[in-house]
């Protein structure tokens, strides 16, 4: 169970606030506060989204009411649950902004993926990205696909000459590659680092630029 000193002490790490952690983890600031008080302990549910939303941003939970900061800078996200998580560090990662860019990129892949892992999950995710202040976001997926479920994000058609090019996904200063093993389980791989980022970023930018705007569907 987390106690209040690991809770102020996770938020110090990330230079959280109440309001901060309340919005990650997606409880009211009033339950975060009284936790912090004392005045009561968090259920199971929410002690699990708060953990997760830290989790997401690299700090975990220890023994002997412990905080601490992950070094690693690859995760990997793998099947169903794993691809909500990977969702979940999207999130998380674009829409604090303070060290990485306000940006993703997704490179020859549908959104269809997007149903197939995660439905129930897809209308949340989709509207809080919508929410994100100047979020700059981009799509390229295969010739031919009308899968469009992301109102925040420019659709357009990479050339079929591309067509073999590996998949990948960039947010913020995180590059993601994407291995879909079947169709029931997904992996993806992320690695946290700024230079590969700026590299796969400018990558991107190259394949958008002779890109093709979908025509409208008749």
């Amino acid at each position: 169970m987390i106690t209040a000193p690991q809770l102020r002490a996770a938020r110090g790490i990330l230079d959280w606030t109440r309001a901060d952690l309340a919005k990650a983890a997606n409880v009211s600031p009033e339950t975060i506060k009284n936790i912090e008080h004392g005045t009561f302990r968090p259920q199971e549910a929410t002690a699990e989204a708060i953990i997760r939303a830290f989790g997401s941003h690299d700090v975990t939970f220890t023994e002997n009411e412990g905080v601490q900061k992950k070094k690693d800078l690859v995760k990997t996200f793998t099947g169903g649950s794993g691809y909500k998580d990977f969702l979940d560090h999207i999130y998380l990662s674009v829409q604090r902004n303070r060290d990485d860019r306000l940006a993703t990129r997704q490179f020859n892949y549908s959104d269809e993926i997007i149903k197939t892992f995660a439905d129930d999950f897809s209308g949340p995710h989709l509207e809080r990205m919508q929410s994100i202040p100047g979020l700059d976001a981009k799509c390229l997926v295969p010739e031919g696909d009308y899968n469009f479920p992301a109102s925040h994000c420019e659709y357009r058609w990479l050339k079929k000459v591309h067509a073999g090019a590996i998949p990948f996904y960039l947010y913020g200063n995180n590059v993601s590659m994407v291995s879909d093993r079947s169709d029931k389980e997904i992996v993806f791989i992320s690695i946290h680092s700024e230079l590969l980022a700026s590299l796969f970023y400018s990558r991107f930018d190259m394949y958008w630029q002779e890109a093709a705007i979908p025509p409208k569907r008749v």
